[in-house]
């Protein structure tokens, strides 16, 4: 079994690297790992850094994959540990390039941009790779710090949404988000799960330019999950009590600039007009308060506490509540 250069035999991990694209010196090389178990099963394809700088998840996943014991795993595990090796060498989320987010540009085009031609490739290989499921590794970037939730597409809800719902419900988060956004239209998770009919989740914890040991627990919990519910490893996945489902997410944005001070937390309950925040000038004066859009929601994503903002820059992601 191949996975770019790594190849495996039954029972074995093997590393390797594999072709994303072109740069003006050398191919554009991604980091690969393939776990093969010893007996035939599902085969899971893990997909991590489509941000540059989300580096919990490549950090997770191999730490994951090198403590499994193949001589007891089914099927087989492909993880694709820098799916935007550009950005990541700049620690950015975007392609420096050519500034396209990755993560929105979905099918992208074999004769476009080089980001373009990188999400082309991407899907490309989520189709010959994630047999039976897809997950897509997010930790919030240097910028953002995330609750431990985890999205799959419910725009239209045919069999591979199905299943992905129902593998969501077995990673542990009790934040589940099924989303029908516009945004969600140019993502990986959307793209494969229509184009190619393959359950996919994007799962996302942490963040804020640091690693916690905490985040790398949530994708331990998460992964063994994943592969627990797919019958590839013994034991029973997880399940979350006290679930906050989750719909539409509302980002909002500072109107003044300053230093933001959060009042609340990644995966906090809000109500509507709860205060989220404060913007803070130079001066140490309060010059913006911002409160709580929605009615009733849980906070996805928050910047950084204290980070200087520039007035129409993202402060909080919430997600509205679902009771269904």
């Amino acid at each position: 079994m191949r996975f770019g250069t790594a190849e495996a035999a039954p029972g074995e991990l093997a590393k390797g690297v594999i072709e994303l694209g072109e740069d003006p010196i050398l191919p554009l090389l991604s980091p690969v790992l393939l776990a093969r178990g010893a007996q035939p099963g599902p085969r899971l394809y893990i997909q991590c850094l489509i941000h540059g700088g989300e580096n919990v998840g490549p950090l997770a996943t191999a730490r994951f994959l090198r403590g499994l014991d193949l001589s007891q795993m089914k099927g087989s595990i492909a993880a694709l540990m820098c799916a935007n090796p550009l950005g990541q060498r700049q620690h950015s989320r975007l392609v420096p390039q050519d500034g396209t987010n990755l993560n929105r540009i979905f099918p992208g085009k074999p004769d476009g941009s080089v980001g373009e031609q990188m999400v082309h490739r991407l899907l490309a290989l989520a189709a010959e790779q994630g047999g039976d499921a897809v997950l897509d590794l997010h930790s919030g970037g240097e910028l953002t710090i995330t609750a431990f939730y985890v999205i799959y597409d419910a725009k239209v809800m045919g069999p591979a949404q199905t299943a992905a719902r129902d593998l969501a419900a077995k990673v542990g988060s009790r934040y589940q988000w099924g989303a029908s956004e516009d945004w969600m239209e140019g993502t990986f998770l959307t793209n494969v799960t229509r184009r190619h009919n393959k359950p996919t989740l994007i799962i996302e914890s942490g963040g804020g330019a640091r690693v916690r040991e905490e985040d790398l627990e949530n994708f331990s919990v998460a992964l063994h999950g994943a592969a627990r519910a797919l019958g590839m490893i013994p034991g029973e996945p997880p399940t979350a009590t006290d679930i906050r489902r989750g719909g539409n997410a509302v980002h909002v944005k500072c109107t003044r600039g300053g230093f933001w001070k959060p009042a609340v937390e990644p995966g906090q309950d809000m109500a509507g007009g709860q205060v989220m925040g404060e913007m803070i000038d130079m001066y140490g004066e309060v010059v913006e308060t911002i409160p709580c859009p929605a009615r009733e929601a849980w906070v996805g994503s928050i910047r950084r506490p204290f980070m200087p903002l520039h007035a129409g820059d993202q402060v909080v992601e919430v997600v509205e509540r679902k009771h269904a």
